[in-house]
């Protein structure tokens, strides 16, 4: 059976942006995670380890998101999948969805964002999310 946590609205301040003005006074961004874990044989045994706390994942997110300033979207959601996969070894594929909604556009928009998915097989070429903070 395959499982997807799905985690929806999440509302973070953070220093990232193309503009240097992003980066210093910093902005609202929302992050929407789907993470689909290893196949389990069933989840009526109601045990956590075939599982994740959503919670962990959470503040997870917000750790990872915090530990750098990014001038992508992009950027900043690679970094955070990555370092999803990496502490949750039950993560199999992940996407992460960010958006910010103050791009700095003179059009009316309501949101941009982008979405990143990867799978545990694409962590091999990539940094540890521990290498990721280190460089902050």
């Amino acid at each position: 059976m395959l499982t997807t946590i799905q985690i929806a609205g999440l509302q973070t301040f953070g220093y990232h942006g193309l503009f240097e003005e992003e980066r210093s006074l910093g902005q609202k961004f929302t992050f929407d995670i789907d993470a689909t874990l290893s196949p389990a044989p069933t989840h009526r045994d109601d045990r956590l380890d075939a599982s994740i706390r959503y919670d962990a994942v959470v503040d997870a997110t917000v750790r990872l998101a915090s530990g750098m300033k990014y001038q992508t979207l992009e950027a900043l959601g690679e970094a955070v999948a990555i370092g999803l996969l990496r502490r949750f070894v039950l993560i199999d594929t992940i996407t992460v969805g960010v958006s910010k909604f103050s791009p700095p556009t003179p059009h009316t928009l309501s949101k941009v964002g982008i979405a990143v998915r990867l799978a545990r097989s694409d962590l091999a070429d990539r940094p540890t999310a521990e290498a990721l903070e280190a460089l902050v």
